[in-house]
């Protein structure tokens, strides 16, 4: 799989975002958001993206290019982002900047998040709250699309993927801060939609049919085959179903998106709910620094098993702090290039000769 520099992916997408409609420098910020993606080991939500749903987005008129969010700080402690249906990681960015200023104030932050579109890797809006010292809660959901999600004891598709994120900085007791995003399926869509997109099969325990059998062709279940499983499979896919409904009423709430049922399925349209909270009013930053210490060399102690299968981001020979994966990922991407499927370069070049800048756009 040929590998790609970041600087010259960065570049490539930005081509591509202008030539979608979006203005200098909102592209190179939204090219920034995909790569980092890429970077960290989730392309489910890099820069394929532009060609699998941005693209069609912007064709449709469900995502406008050009759009910028508008903040509405009136209540000092109750933020409210409207992202006007533009690129999600120009919204993420503008709720947890508008948040920063106001923990910073007040110790705590809510914001309501509404028309998000898609905001792409929720762990990037965790980790850049941490950058500043504060810690994250966020809850998501879609507006009524992405419907591809089961719950317990049933086939049907009624939820969707509803992302729950957590940011904890670390004060250097760790060269990253403690990120927990997480779908609340057994895997975000977008992993299925990367997998369609590199002819790559599904992993049994990823879906469910109403025969009570698994979808092993991405492309299959992309055409409507079974459904994603809540997260905690067949056996505690109660425990999932029961975040989803969390985040979906958070977001719909506080963020004041749609829930389902409310009406008929688009395309996403992400509402959030995020809460920042400042450490250093409830405690010391040593404090902190201590417990993320501790609690990491207690996890070292563990003892290991190769009889025990685990997730290949938890490989190695200890167990790892949420965040670490990605930033053992993102550093060796930095030193060695992101890799990037064939399919995936055929796809962005496609897209690329349809926006008529296939010249401006070089990855090679």
């Amino acid at each position: 799989m040929p590998r790609i520099a970041p600087a010259r992916l960065e570049a490539g997408a930005t081509v591509l975002l202008e030539a979608l409609g979006t203005p200098d420098p909102a592209a190179a910020k939204v090219a920034a958001s995909l790569v980092d993606a890429d970077l960290c080991g989730h392309a489910s939500h890099g820069v394929v993206r532009l060609a699998t749903m941005y693209a069609p987005m912007v064709d449709e008129g469900t995502l406008d290019p050009a759009a910028s969010p508008t903040v509405d700080d009136a209540d000092p402690g109750a933020l409210r982002v409207d992202g006007n249906r533009g690129f999600g990681q120009l919204t993420g960015r503008a709720a947890v900047d508008a948040a920063v200023e106001v923990a910073a104030e007040r110790g705590v932050a809510a914001v309501g998040v509404k028309n998000g579109a898609h905001m792409g890797r929720i762990g990037e809006w965790a980790e850049r709250a941490a950058a500043e010292g504060f810690a994250l809660l966020a809850f998501v959901n879609t507006g009524l699309a992405g419907r591809t999600v089961t719950v317990p004891g049933s086939a049907e598709r009624l939820f969707s993927t509803n992302p729950i994120a957590v940011g904890i900085p670390t004060f250097g007791a760790a060269p990253h801060p403690v990120v927990l995003d997480i779908a609340t399926s057994q895997v975000a869509h977008g992993k299925v939609t990367k997998r369609s997109v590199e002819g790559e099969p599904l992993p049994p325990a990823w879906t469910v049919t109403a025969e009570g059998s698994h979808v092993a062709d991405a492309d299959a279940f992309e055409d409507g085959a079974g459904a994603l499983l809540p997260l905690g499979g067949r056996s505690a896919g109660h425990k999932g179903f029961g975040l989803s409904v969390v985040a979906e009423l958070l977001a719909g709430v506080v963020g004041g998106g749609e829930v389902f049922g409310e009406g008929e399925p688009g395309s996403v349209n992400n509402a959030a709910a995020f809460v920042l909270i400042d450490p250093a009013r409830f405690t010391s930053r040593e404090r902190v620094r201590e417990a993320v210490t501790t609690l990491d060399d207690y996890f070292a102690d563990a003892t290991l098993s190769a009889a025990v299968e685990r997730p290949d981001a938890m490989d190695g020979d200890r167990p790892l702090l949420p965040g670490a994966p990605e930033h053992r990922t993102r550093a060796e991407r930095e030193r060695e290039g992101v890799p990037v499927g064939d399919r995936t370069l055929e796809a962005l070049a496609a897209l690329a000769a349809d926006l008529g800048v296939a010249d401006e756009f070089r990855l090679g």
